[in-house]
């Protein structure tokens, strides 16, 4: 079954509303999703990484929204979740977005596994380490080095970093073009 991030989180934080307010079970779940929905920014990234995620390390960024990790003696092929970069052959928007995501990922992060695709690839968020992490995927769309997956992303925090991206013409925002549309281009060539 399908988990985000901020879908683990609302169990815990439903039942930590009820035991701390006597709140309903409805009442409590309620709450938590409110929360988790529009304060989601508000909750440090380091609070959610112990659930489900494990340290890994960086084998290979094939492109700006794939990596190969090696989670202890496991290689594992994952895709950014919500998030869809400019393909290799988008000269040069692919190569790029790579470029970028090789510059802003340490040797070792933290995976999140969200899901499996249809390609048998983890489909997951990837983290720095540290006491304040960086969320990799996040700053790919930010940085205007991939657009948002909306097909697949209903978090805010990835629109309202594609908004401010395309405000500022950053990356794939700076010029009109099938690179702001990775999934046309594929439907296209394949």
């Amino acid at each position: 079954m399908f988990k985000r991030p901020q879908d683990l989180l609302k169990r815990p934080l439903s039942a930590l509303l009820r035991r701390r307010l006597g709140l309903s079970v409805a009442a409590a779940s309620a709450l938590a999703a409110a929360l988790i929905t529009w304060a989601a920014d508000l909750l440090p990234a380091s609070w959610t990484l112990g659930w489900g995620s494990q340290t890994c390390r960086v084998e290979r960024i094939n492109d700006g929204d794939t990596l190969q990790l090696r989670c202890g003696v496991k290689p594992v092929k994952v895709r950014l979740y919500c998030i869809d970069a400019p393909e290799l052959g988008q000269h040069p928007w692919g190569e790029r977005s790579r470029a970028h995501l090789e510059s802003i990922t340490p040797r070792e992060v933290r995976l999140v596994r969200i899901d499996r695709d249809q390609y048998g690839r983890i489909v997951g968020e990837i983290y720095t380490l540290g006491p304040s992490p960086r969320l990799l995927n996040l700053e790919q769309v930010a940085a205007g080095q991939a657009a948002v997956y909306e097909r697949f992303c209903d978090n805010p925090r990835y629109a309202r970093a594609k908004r401010e991206a395309k405000q500022a013409k950053r990356g794939i925002w700076s010029r009109p073009g099938e690179q702001q549309t990775p999934w046309r281009y594929r439907q296209r060539t394949h």
